[in-house]
């Protein structure tokens, strides 16, 4: 069943006398090409082991428990003996040593194996909810030394702690514990001998064009070897397993990199292999994925001295028109510097990457990016340019290695008080190898490198009130306040079950902060963001649909901006809405809940009474359903929030003014149009853009038939010259670029709205109050704005000013009130990262009946 070696033998009766009895541990893993999966277990202890009692499991893609159980076969293990676990479809040489086949057991390098006795965990490789690549490709053997498990399946993950790494489709150590072969007579291999007659310089490798003169049009790898010397400037550990080598003079072309990174095969990085190392190796030349780089095999390196200077790193520089990636292709592999006069600013902020799994940020070339689609409309060249531009615009700052959660490697002082990074900064006295991986560009700082520190500019600054604060006249503001909940909180519950409209009773919520801690974090933070906007009507978004009495998330922040505010003239009311405007449920605990619409989130409007007079109830503008048949059966749906209306009268003044918020259909959702117009090719205004323009043309026959002034706000999910904003506003076919169509299929109030797509001809004559320039939205580091103010002709002429107050766009999410991916990062009430939107304020000047402002 089972193979043992004299060496693995000796190695395992050394670990019995110091382990506990019936002692089972993972000693070999492998994570081969295809179907090449393996996992060797082995008996520590001297007496046989049942294995019946105990089960390999899997936790796949980042997920935090486990999904996947393969029970080990009624076989008795004895002491000192391996068991190999494959998967059904491996290649013959693993099924030749193994035990039992699994066509479940397809596990990749960056899922959790655990080993189980019974409900017990006793061992482990991965980390629960996280989804890194600890183990690609390749095979680990655990150091003889390691007697117990791994049971903090919840900590990092250290594959270099206990286990050593060989390279991909390693076979030759299934079915016995140690780091060598079973039964291995094959020689060692012969010392390698640096060809010092026939070296290629680093810089003829990496040569003056975007990939390597020696490997070939249409190849990815080099048909011969060649010797290359040079010295270590930098180990990778993580994200780049090797070393970077780089020629020590260069050949003073700066259109060539003297660096290059070498790959050894997934193998572990041998220790004598330090910065400053002369090495001299035989390798092929690859094109990975982009990044040129030296591919050795079969240990064909040497360290020839240690302890060399190690080049200076290059200020990085991006030569007059040229783009920021030529510039980074031209010192790919080699270590730069950037300084006070380095051209890269940061236009995403610190946060997690789903990309790369790990937190990083974002640099763009001089200025941070603009969304194509907010300054131009999305068919015209104008667009596209800008589009093109971005994509070789922009470079991630990461560290090799994985840091923990809420830490900034480089950055020692990171918190949302006084060590904060903002939109436009620059980073300075920072070290980094160029490298490219997951189809970015990438700085990348190791262990061996020093850390960084912040330069910003007066402009970028954190602003403690909005510009418009001294501004006198009437304030009107729109906030999105990233799913404000209640109900889950207050559950204490992680499985609490949803009471809002959108789902059946009894379905799992996951909006909101799912702690009580997390809330109260949450609700401060809002709160004081809403005080200092000092605004006398506040339009809402994503706020939990649980209705409007006292125990509903609307009352709840109100309450609280009450409380904060002793002055009862600065208190708010939420406006009241018409009872045949609301939903009602007939079940058990939902019948007297009156909600808006039936989504999960909704909408409102809270105002000072001291201020303006709400006029009459809040009434609803019903959003069009989208409802598709499917050629295979069914129908395919999508939904609209419905927007809020309110008129308002402000004292003295011989208007009213009527203010309407809407939050339309996200972009991350689709719709028909998406799955059978679109297909592969995405729209570049997002999923569902047909339906916003629906939406958009349904609000905008509203607006016409309203008398007097007019003001919408809102979190419309178009940038500032999307179809959606063009409708509502003005537009010439011309300067669209193409035509703007409705969503098929679409019903209103339970009609039929639109059959098939309509042509849009022209706007609804809204004007848009903010400057196409300015953001209240970052996205994938490209700044926009989500969030509108659409005011009606006749309102145009009392607007003093408006204003994107920049305190959550700019700032890194990890300082929001969610604790996901921030670790033991220190939090603050502080009006920053209050939200992921920035607050939209509109300043009125109403004259009053004496003519008077």
């Amino acid at each position: 069943m089972t193979r043992i070696n004299a060496l693995s033998g000796a190695i395992a009766l050394a670990l019995m006398s110091s382990s506990v009895s019936a002692q089972l541990l993972i000693t070999e893993y492998v994570e081969g090409k295809s179907y090449n999966k393996a996992i060797e277990v082995t008996n520590l202890a001297d007496s046989g082991i049942n294995l019946s009692e105990y089960s390999v499991k899997l936790a796949m893609n980042g997920a935090d428990s486990f999904g996947t159980t393969i029970n080990l076969n009624d076989v008795n293990l004895a002491g000192g003996e391996s068991y190999v676990l494959y998967h059904s479809s491996a290649a013959q040489d693993i099924k030749d040593v193994g035990d039992q086949a699994s066509g479940s057991l397809g596990f990749n390098g960056d899922d959790v194996v655990a080993l189980f006795e019974g409900e017990e965990l006793i061992d482990s490789l991965g980390q629960l909810g996280v989804r890194e690549d600890f183990a690609k490709d390749v095979t680990l053997r655990r150091e003889p030394a390691v007697t117990s498990g791994r049971i903090d399946v919840d900590s990092e993950f250290d594959v270099n702690a206990e286990w050593v790494t060989f390279p991909t489709d390693t076979f030759d150590g299934l079915g016995c514990s140690g780091l060598e072969a079973c039964d291995s007579t094959t020689p060692p291999p012969n010392p390698f001998v640096c060809d010092t007659d026939n070296l290629v310089p680093i810089y003829d490798v990496q040569g003056d064009g975007d990939r390597s003169p020696l490997v070939p049009e249409g190849s990815f790898e080099s048909p011969e070897k060649y010797f290359v010397r040079g010295v270590v400037t930098a180990r990778g550990e993580s994200l780049y397993k090797g070393f970077y080598l780089q020629d020590p003079y260069g050949d003073g072309n700066e259109n060539t990199s003297d660096g290059v990174f070498v790959f050894l095969g997934g193998s572990t990085t041998p220790s004598d292999i330090q910065p400053g190392a002369e090495v001299c190796l035989e390798a092929t030349v690859k094109e990975y994925y982009g990044n040129t780089q030296l591919d050795v095999r079969d240990s064909a390196f040497k360290v020839l001295s240690t302890d060399n200077p190690i080049p200076a790193p290059t200020r990085f520089r991006v030569k007059e028109g040229e783009d920021l990636h030529t510039a980074l292709e031209r010192h790919e592999g080699m270590q730069v510097l950037l300084d006070a006069d380095s051209p890269l600013v940061i236009t995403r902020n610190f946060s997690f990457d789903y990309a790369s799994y790990r937190n990083n940020l974002m640099l763009a070339h001089n200025a941070p990016l603009y969304n194509p689609t907010h300054l131009y409309a999305a068919e015209t060249d104008a667009a596209k340019n800008v589009a093109a531009e971005n994509a070789i615009s922009r470079v991630y700052v990461e560290s090799d290695y994985k840091a923990k959660d809420g830490e900034v490697p480089w950055f020692d002082n990171f918190n949302p008080v006084d060590g904060y990074m903002r939109m436009g900064d620059k980073l300075t006295g920072l070290t980094a190898m160029v490298g490219y991986s997951y189809g970015e560009y990438r700085l990348v700082t190791t262990n061996t490198i020093g850390s960084g520190d912040l330069l910003r500019l007066p402009e970028n600054e954190r602003a403690d009130e909005p510009v418009t604060a001294t501004e006198e006249g009437l304030k009107v503001a729109g906030f999105n306040v990233l799913n404000y909940f209640t109900s889950y909180a207050e559950s204490g519950n992680p499985n609490y079950m949803c009471s809002d409209a959108s789902v059946t009773p009894g379905a799992k919520c996951y909006r909101g902060a799912p702690s009580v801690e997390e809330f109260a974090l949450q609700q401060a933070k809002l709160v004081n963001a809403i005080v200092a906007m000092d605004a006398d009507i506040v339009t809402l978004m994503e706020l939990e649909n649980n209705g409007f009495d006292e125990n509903s998330a609307l009352e709840s922040l109100v309450n609280a901006l009450n409380d904060a505010q002793p002055n009862k003239k600065d208190h708010y009311r939420a406006v009241k809405v018409h009872k045949s405007d609301l939903t009602f449920k007939d079940e058990p605990g939902f019948e007297e809940i009156g909600y808006f619409g039936t989504d999960a989130i909704t909408v409102g409007i809270i105002y000072r009474h001291d201020k303006v007079k709400a006029k009459n109830q809040a009434r609803q503008i019903m959003m069009p359903e989208q409802h598709a048949p499917l050629a295979e059966g069914g129908v395919k749906s999508a939904y609209q929030r419905h927007a809020m209306m309110q008129k308002f009268n402000i004292p003295g003044a011989k208007d009213d003014v009527t203010v309407i918020v809407n939050h339309f259909k996200s972009k991350g959702s689709t719709c028909w149009e998406d799955d059978f117009i679109f297909g592969d090719e995405e729209d570049v205004q997002g999923s569902c853009n047909n339906f916003r323009v629906s939406a958009a043309k349904v609000l905008g026959e509203a607006v016409q038939d309203l008398k007097g002034d007019v003001l919408v706000m809102g979190d419309l999910n178009s940038y500032g010259m999307e179809d959606p904003i063009l409708t509502l506003t003005s537009f010439d076919e011309a300067d669209r670029g193409g035509k703007i169509f409705t969503a098929s299929y679409t019903t209103l109030d339970g009609k039929v709205f639109e059959q098939e797509g309509q042509l849009v001809r022209k706007g609804y004559g809204l004007v848009n109050l903010k400057h196409k320039t300015d953001y209240s939205y970052s996205f994938e580091g490209e700044l926009g704005s989500l969030d509108h103010a659409l005011a009606s002709p006749s309102l145009v002429n009392k607007v003093a000013a408006v204003e994107a107050w920049h305190i959550n766009a700019a700032e890194s999410n990890l300082f929001e009130y969610s604790s996901k991916y921030t670790g033991k990062l220190e939090k603050s009430d502080n009006i920053y990262s209050s939200s992921d939107h920035d607050p939209i304020i509109v300043t009125l000047e109403y004259k009053h009946k004496n003519g008077k402002k």
